[in-house]
């Protein structure tokens, strides 16, 4: 290469290399400042600035509402979280959310259970811990496939004591709907049926259960009369959960011919039955027993206005007088 020709070659090289680092001057001469452990972001064109992200801790915290959209397969998540704690821990989330100004709940910071896969927190201050809505599809579904019978699909619980704090309640946009109160009252504005199969399974119908103002728990059995006298012991086990010291009703229907049977006396064990006008036959008889449930025997028409009809909100009403 003549002389010339290299010096050429110098000059056009270190123009080149001038150009490139002004070019790169340009597009590195970035302006700003942040803070230790604040994420940063770019608030101009070459000015950064702190976000509302910042890392600690092995976490990034996030100090307002963070918005994910999600346009890769349905089988995707929006927002996946996993925790790789060891099974049986009774603290720890997937994925926690909590609305609260005071932090978590006393509730949830005391939880005795385990873990889960996604957990909702509405701390002491927020209605709810977690919402689920929708039009014209099921706003939430539970489902399991254990194959012991351990767990429920749902399970709701409300650790209030001392008669204190509804359990369950269900009701649609007219009120009309069920509860279950804080003495484990079902009570439901529609019937309580049984439900079994007919024509060969073709048909399933409803057979509604006897309702009463007052808590009757029954028996049914049979006897025979001897020399026209039969004494009745009542099941040890029905007794326990009955007040037979009280006055209870016996029915009796005769299997045969008789004069007609009464019962002549009631105690808290048994029960005797005669054969009227002195009869002395040896008559079979069927009979029918019922007595208050125990705890219950002066409860009569229960008032439970307060959770009928049912409120949107999830809240029970006010007492009234």
């Amino acid at each position: 290469m003549m002389p010339k020709q290299c010096v050429r070659f110098f000059l056009l090289a270190l123009t080149c290399c001038l150009l490139a680092r002004a070019q790169d001057s340009s597009q590195t001469n970035i302006t700003g400042g942040g803070s230790s452990g604040k994420l940063t972001v770019f608030t101009g064109a070459h000015a950064i600035g702190n976000s509302i992200a910042s890392q600690s801790g092995g976490r990034v915290h996030i100090a307002g509402g963070l918005s994910v959209a999600n346009h890769a397969s349905v089988s995707n998540n929006t927002i996946y979280g996993s925790n790789g704690q060891t099974f049986g821990l009774v603290k720890g989330a997937g994925i926690f959310g909590q609305l609260s100004t005071s932090g978590e709940s006393s509730t949830g910071a005391n939880w005795p259970f385990q873990g889960a896969g996604a957990w909702g927190d509405g701390g002491a201050d927020s209605n709810y811990g977690v919402i689920g809505t929708a039009l014209e599809h099921s706003a939430g579904i539970f489902h399991n496939n254990s194959s012991v019978d351990n767990y429920y699909p749902l399970y709701g619980y409300n650790a209030a004591t001392g008669g204190t704090g509804y359990i369950f309640g269900a009701f649609n946009g007219d009120g009309v709907g069920c509860s279950i109160d804080p003495s484990g009252n079902f009570s439901c504005s529609g019937s309580k049926n049984a439900v079994v199969p007919v024509d060969g399974g073709k048909h399933q119908v409803a057979l509604a259960a006897i309702e009463s103002p007052r808590n009757w728990f029954e028996d049914f059995g049979s006897a025979q009369l001897v020399g026209g006298v039969a004494t009745v012991q009542l099941d040890s086990r029905y007794i326990q959960t009955v007040n037979t010291k009280m006055e209870y009703h016996v029915f009796l229907t005769p299997n045969g011919d008789c004069k007609g049977l009464y019962v002549n006396q009631k105690t808290a064990n048994s029960f005797e039955v005669r054969e009227v006008g002195n009869g002395n036959s040896s008559v079979k008889f069927d009979y029918r027993i019922s007595a208050l449930r125990k705890n219950y025997e002066k409860v009569r028409f229960a008032d439970h206005s307060r959770e009928f009809p049912g409120r949107g909100n999830g809240k029970v009403r006010q007492a009234t007088k």
